[in-house]
C-alpha cells in the first residue's frame, strides 16, 4: 500500500482555504442581510466602540476594563478606512479571513504533527467547514483573532521530525503572549509554556539545555505585557498588565447560585437602550459593590476588585461541596456537544442560516476523533503528545476558572480538529492489534459519547432563545425594520410573557408601522393593546414622554376613554406638547389648547405627534418650515401618516 504522502501541496493548501472562504462567504452574506448582520450588538458593539476610541484618540481616561487586543486590531481595520462608524461588515469579513488563516495552520500543524498530507488535509476541512468556527469568526469577537496566534504558537512546538530551534521558544513566547492579550483566558498557557516547552522537547537529560532560550523567551513575552501596562498607564493613568474585569467575573462565575454557563446580569437596564453600550458586568461589579459597602466616592478599582476576591474566597471556603458540584457541572458543560450560551446561542442562529443548517459538524464528533488522534500522536512521539494534552489541559482550566460558554472553548476544537485529521488519516495509529485493546479502545469513545452527547445539567437548555429573539429585534429597531422588531419581539413575549424590553420594543415598533403605512393588521393591533395595558399595570411602563403617550394612543385607537385621561394628565402635569398634540389630533384639545399648539415651535422628530398635528391642523405652516429643509412629498406624507394613526372618522 502507497504511503500517504507528508507533505501538503501547495494547490491542496490553496484548495482547502478556499473551500473555507466560499463556504464561510456564503454564510456571511445571507448574515449580512440579516439585522444582526447590519447592527453590532452588545460586546460587538463595545468592541466596535473601543476600536473608534483608540482610532480618535478618546479612550476614556481610565485602566482598561477588558482586553484590548482585539479592539486594537479592529482600530488597524478603522485606520486604513475599511470599517468605519458602527457597521460591522468589515470587521465580520476579517473574522472570516483570520478563519482562513487558522484553517491553514491548522492543516500545516496536523501534517506536522502526523507527518501526513493525509493528516493536514483532513484537519483543514474539519477546520475550514466547521460551522461553530464560523458562525463565532463572523461575529465581532475575539475568539477567532485569538485563536490564531494560539495555532500559531502550537505550530512552534518541538515535533517528531522537527526537533525545533530554541529560537522558536521565543516565538511562542510572543504569540501566546499577543493570545492572552487578546484573550486572558489564554494567559495560563503563556504562563505554562516553559513546562510545555520541556515536555516537547523530551528526556529530563535534555532540559537543561533549554533552560536559556526559555528565559529569553518569557522575556520576549514580558515585553509585551510591559508594553500593554505602559499603554494602560498613558490612558488611565495606572500601571496594569490586566484588565480589571477579571475579578468580579471571577465571582460572578463561582458564586453560589451561578450557573457555571454564562454571565446572567444582575441588574437589568430599565429604559430605552443607552447610545453608547455599557458592559453589563462592570454595570454589575460596580453598582453591587456601591451597594454593599456604601462606597459612593470616586471609583477605587483596587478597592472593588479586593472587595470581589474576598467574597469568592470566603464563600469558596464556607461552602466547599457546592463549590466542587459548580466546578463538575462546569466540567461537563465543557465537554458537552451543545454550544453554551454567551450573548448568542449557537442552536438558535445556526438554525436560522441555509448555510450552516444542514451543517451536522460539531464538539462532540471532534472530540470522539479528536480522542482518536491523541492515541495515534502518543504512539508517534509521546513527549509531543503530552505537551498537546497539557496545553489543552491549561486552556480548559482557564475556561473552567469563569464560564464554560461555547465561545470560550474554540482553542479547544481547533486543536481537536487537528488532532481528529490524524485519527482519520491513519486507524492503524490508534486502532489495537489485539481483542482486549480494541475492547478498551471502544469503551473509551462510548464512555466520551455518554459524557458529550446527553443534555447533562441542562446542557441544551433553549431559555436564552429568548436573549436571541430580543437581540434579533434589537438590531431591527436599529437598522429601521420595524416588521422584523414586531415579529421578533413577540416570538420573546411567547416564551417569557411580560418580559419588560420585549413589551416597549413591541409597543415602539407597531407606532412605527403605523407611521408608515399601510395599517397593520387587527390581530396585530389587538396584541399591541395587550402591550400597552401591560406597560400600564406593571413597574416597567416607560417613563419617558414618548412611551407615554404612545401607551395612550394604543388605549385610544381601542375606543378606551383611558387615552385621552392618560394625555389630559401629562398635559396638565407637565405641559408636554406630545400629549398635547395626541388630544389635538383626536379631537379632544379644548378651545384654547389648539392655539397653543399652533403656537409651539417645530420639531426635530419626523415622527412627532407635533409634527403630526402640524400636518393636520396647519397644513401651510409646515409647508413653509419645510421647503428648502426637506423633500416636497414630505408634508403629504406627514398627512398620510397622522391619518393612518388618527384616523378622522372612526
Amino acid at each position: 500500500m502507497e504511503a500517504a504522502p507528508r507533505q501538503l501541496t501547495r494547490p491542496v493548501l490553496g484548495g482547502i482555504a478556499l473551500l473555507a472562504l466560499l463556504y464561510g462567504g456564503a454564510h456571511l452574506l445571507w448574515y449580512w442581510g440579516t439585522p444582526l448582520g447590519q447592527s453590532a450588538v452588545l460586546d460587538e458593539r463595545e468592541n466596535l466602540q473601543l476600536a473608534a476610541q483608540i482610532t480618535t484618540g478618546t479612550l476614556p481616561p481610565e485602566p482598561f476594563y477588558r482586553a484590548m487586543g482585539y479592539p486594537l486590531f479592529l482600530a488597524g481595520l478603522r485606520a486604513t478606512g475599511l470599517l468605519t462608524d458602527d457597521a460591522p461588515q468589515a470587521a465580520t469579513a476579517a473574522g472570516l479571513l483570520l478563519h482562513v488563516l487558522t484553517t491553514v495552520l491548522i492543516a500545516r500543524l496536523a501534517q506536522r504533527w502526523f507527518a501526513s498530507g493525509r493528516a493536514g488535509f483532513a484537519a483543514g476541512l474539519l477546520h475550514g467547514l466547521n460551522p461553530v468556527l464560523i458562525h463565532e469568526a463572523t461575529q465581532v469577537l475575539d475568539g477567532t483573532l485569538a485563536n490564531l496566534f494560539f495555532l500559531a504558537g502550537l505550530l512552534l512546538l518541538p515535533s517528531p521530525d522537527d526537533p525545533a530551534p530554541r529560537r522558536k521558544a521565543t516565538w511562542l513566547s510572543l504569540m501566546w503572549t499577543a493570545a492572552a492579550l487578546v484573550r486572558p483566558q489564554l494567559l495560563l498557557g503563556w504562563l505554562a509554556l516553559p513546562l510545555l516547552w520541556l515536555l516537547a522537547n523530551g528526556p529530563l537529560r535534555q532540559w537543561r539545555a533549554q533552560l536559556r532560550p526559555l528565559l529569553i523567551a518569557m522575556t520576549a513575552g514580558g515585553l509585551l505585557w510591559l508594553a500593554q501596562g505602559v499603554w494602560s498607564w498613558r490612558v488611565g493613568g495606572e500601571f496594569r498588565l490586566l484588565p480589571w474585569q477579571g475579578t468580579y467575573n471571577l465571582w460572578a462565575a463561582n458564586k453560589p447560585g451561578a450557573s457555571g454557563r454564562y454571565y446572567a446580569q444582575m441588574k437589568p437596564r430599565e429604559g430605552p437602550a443607552p447610545a453608547v453600550q455599557e458592559n453589563p458586568a462592570r454595570a454589575d461589579s460596580v453598582a453591587l459593590y456601591r451597594q454593599a459597602t456604601g462606597d459612593h466616592g470616586p471609583l477605587r478599582i483596587d478597592a472593588l476588585n479586593r472587595y470581589w476576591h474576598q467574597r469568592l474566597l470566603d464563600e469558596t471556603r464556607a461552602h466547599p461541596a457546592a463549590w466542587l458540584k459548580l466546578q463538575i457541572r462546569k466540567s461537563a458543560y465543557l465537554v458537552n456537544n451543545a454550544e453554551q450560551y454567551n450573548n448568542k446561542t449557537y442552536s438558535f442562529h445556526q438554525a436560522r442560516s441555509p448555510w450552516l443548517h444542514p451543517n451536522p459538524l460539531g464538539w462532540g464528533a471532534l472530540l470522539l476523533a479528536g480522542a482518536l488522534g491523541l492515541i495515534a500522536l502518543g504512539r508517534r512521539h509521546r513527549p509531543l503528545c503530552g505537551a498537546v494534552l497539557a496545553a489543552g489541559g491549561v486552556v480548559a482550566a482557564g475556561i473552567l476558572l469563569t464560564y464554560a460558554s461555547g465561545r470560550f472553548r474554540l482553542p479547544l476544537a481547533a486543536l481537536l480538529c487537528a488532532l481528529a485529521g490524524g485519527a482519520l488519516a491513519g486507524p492503524r495509529e490508534w486502532w489495537s492489534e489485539n481483542f482486549r485493546g480494541r475492547l478498551a479502545l471502544v469503551a473509551r469513545l462510548l464512555g466520551l459519547g455518554v459524557l458529550t452527547f446527553p443534555g447533562w445539567f441542562g446542557a441544551a437548555d433553549q431559555s436564552t432563545y429568548v436573549q436571541d429573539h430580543l437581540l434579533i429585534a434589537t438590531a431591527a429597531e436599529r437598522t429601521g425594520d420595524d416588521r422584523i422588531t414586531w415579529d421578533e419581539a413577540r416570538a420573546a413575549r411567547a416564551l417569557q410573557p411580560g418580559h419588560p424590553h420585549a413589551l416597549r420594543l413591541g409597543l415602539t415598533s407597531f407606532f412605527n408601522q403605523l407611521l408608515s403605512g399601510p395599517p397593520p393588521a387587527a390581530a396585530d393591533e389587538t396584541a399591541w393593546l395587550s402591550i400597552a395595558r401591560q406597560l400600564i399595570a406593571s413597574s416597567a411602563a416607560p417613563a419617558d414622554d414618548r412611551h407615554a403617550v404612545l401607551l395612550a394612543l394604543a388605549l385610544w385607537r381601542a375606543h378606551d376613554p383611558g387615552g385621552v385621561n392618560l394625555w389630559r394628565q401629562r398635559w396638565a402635569a407637565s405641559n408636554d406638547p406630545e400629549a398635547l398634540a395626541a388630544l389635538c389630533l383626536a379631537g379632544s384639545a379644548n378651545a384654547e389648547e389648539t392655539p397653543r399648539l399652533l403656537a409651539l415651535p417645530m420639531p426635530a422628530e419626523p415622527g412627532s405627534f407635533l409634527l403630526l398635528a402640524k400636518s393636520r391642523l396647519a397644513p401651510e405652516q409646515l409647508e413653509r418650515w419645510t421647503r428648502g429643509r426637506h423633500n416636497a412629498a414630505w408634508p403629504t406624507a406627514l398627512s398620510q401618516a397622522a391619518e393612518n394613526i388618527f384616523p378622522v372618522a372612526r
